[in-house]
């Protein structure tokens, strides 16, 4: 079983904002888990397992207090823990939801230690404006 969130999964929201989370993807949290979700840098909304949200939240109160001021308003201020339901649902709350332009069409997108919940349309114009030679250049500086 590969332990991260991978791939690119299709789906669509109920009326209230219910998402079912791919079954890969449900695989992800224990039972009884905790969903964190928190917007994104990207007009996207991150999903978090609590334990990998929990790293990342160190290195956020790792920061200097007067950089850490405007990432913590980012990121807490939107940040829901939400539990998934029997079915493998969680519900988008309506401000996240506002945020990613999300209303219907939904691609969850694997993203190693959380997946990026997208409005389908706009995940695909965003990738078509993601240029190849930036992302290559990126991993040649990296050794990648």
């Amino acid at each position: 079983m590969i332990s991260a969130f991978c791939g690119e999964y299709k789906c669509a929201a109920d009326a209230k904002g219910r998402v079912f989370v791919p079954a890969r993807m449900r695989e992800q949290f224990g039972e009884g888990e905790p969903v964190i979700l928190v917007r994104s840098l990207d007009a996207c909304i991150n999903l978090y397992p609590e334990e990998n949200w929990q790293l990342y939240e160190e290195k956020i109160e790792s920061l200097p207090g007067t950089q850490a001021r405007d990432v913590k308003r980012f990121f807490y201020g939107s940040m829901q823990s939400v539990e998934m339901d029997s079915q493998g649902r969680v519900l988008l709350p309506p401000q996240l939801r506002e945020f990613a332009g999300i209303d219907k069409k939904i691609l969850f997108v694997g993203c190693g230690d959380h997946a990026e919940i997208w409005d389908e349309d706009a995940y695909r114009a965003h990738a078509a404006e993601s240029r190849n030679q930036d992302i290559e250049e990126i991993l040649r500086r990296n050794g990648l």
